[in-house]
């Protein structure tokens, strides 16, 4: 006699719900525009590219002036735990921002080719293309 076996698998799928997720961080990147100051939030990494994961986090670029000197101590005033996925955020200054673009720096060129601006102005991401093509210009006119 054949017996059954009484053990089940059961799969769990996890999906991140993308559009709730936006939504959320539209209002989040609008709070820290009109209440912190903020002159953009821009959207990096996976969830921007589209190739996110349901255990991805959010990796948000936020452009300020109105910031503590120490990097470190700038994060926890844009932390929201209240968000339904993780937050990264990196808070740079204006001038950090453009020099960064400058100087090539990985998320800043990030930001300028695959990064969603969610709240602010696009002035800031303008200037920064501008600092990065600048600075190929010369790179190509020197070599």
């Amino acid at each position: 006699m054949q017996r059954r076996s009484s053990n089940t698998v059961e799969v769990k799928l996890f999906r991140l719900n993308y559009e709730e997720v936006m939504e959320r961080l539209k209002e989040y990147a609008n709070k820290a525009v009109i209440e912190e100051g903020a002159k953009a939030v821009i959207l990096v990494g996976s969830l921007a590219r589209g190739d996110y994961t349901a255990f991805s986090d959010a990796d948000v670029i936020i452009v300020s002036d109105n910031v503590a000197s120490r990097p470190i101590d700038r994060i926890t005033r844009f932390l929201d735990p209240t968000l339904p996925i993780d937050l990264q955020p990196r808070v740079y200054t204006a001038k950090e921002f453009i020099e960064m673009a400058r100087r090539k720096a990985k998320t800043v060129v990030e930001a300028l080719t695959h990064g969603v601006l969610l709240a602010g102005s696009q002035d800031i991401i303008e200037e920064a293309k501008k600092a990065l093509n600048s600075h190929h210009r010369k790179s190509r006119s020197t070599h």
